[in-house]
């Protein structure tokens, strides 16, 4: 796997962003090796050899629209959370934020899911960097709370594992369940579950 991802100013054609958008979707749909570049081509009715032109590999392809995918997400979740003032509004603007953004980038959560389960084996280093920010901008929340008496001492990682992967298994589980008949919906709206996994954090990490 490339260590580097390839400048995003550098793609700014129409045709370039056209096949990125489409093969983030493929991505998300079929996983890395699923996606076959002859079905991408003919999907945006593209040359093959154009998509080589743009991004000369499918492997620096993937790098491209993972690392700028994760990058939208972070920002949105690191700008939000930095808006704010007290420990308790930050950790709701992180919860919050994600989950917005991953129902809105909602390929986000399923090639996580996917690099998850294979062992992170294709997942690209800049990709990983994006993740790392989100845990990081965590970490800093809670050892803020901390140093304020708010928060007890938890580890990061886990509290991170807690909001990200419930977050992203209730969005990418959502075909599944709508697929169980029922007379009356059962599900919580992503509003319910995203105030439900924050009152579950915020109770575990507060000092009472």
């Amino acid at each position: 796997m490339m260590n580097e991802v390839m400048p995003l100013n550098k793609k700014t054609s129409k045709t370039a962003i056209k096949i990125q958008q489409a093969a983030t979707k493929l991505f998300a749909e079929k996983g890395y090796d699923g996606t076959i570049m002859d079905e991408l081509a003919e999907l945006i009715a593209v040359n093959k050899a154009s998509i080589y032109y743009h991004f000369q590999s499918k492997e620096n392809l993937y790098d491209f629209c993972l690392h700028d995918l994760f990058a939208t997400v972070a920002d949105a979740v690191i700008a939000q959370v930095e808006s704010q003032t007290g420990v308790e509004d930050k950790l709701w603007a992180f919860v919050q934020t994600f989950a917005k953004q991953t129902q809105t980038h909602s390929q986000m959560p399923s090639i996580l899911m996917r690099e998850i389960a294979s062992g992170g084996i294709h997942m690209p280093i800049a990709a990983r960097q994006q993740m790392q920010r989100l845990l990081e901008a965590l970490r800093t929340i809670l050892l803020e709370g901390e140093k304020q008496g708010i928060f007890a001492k938890v580890d990061p990682l886990t509290t991170h594992f807690m909001i990200i992967g419930s977050l992203c298994f209730f969005i990418t589980s959502k075909p599944m369940r709508d697929a169980i008949g029922s007379e009356q919906p059962l599900d919580p709206t992503l509003d319910e579950a995203t105030n439900e996994i924050y009152r579950l954090i915020n109770n575990a990490v507060k000092i009472h």
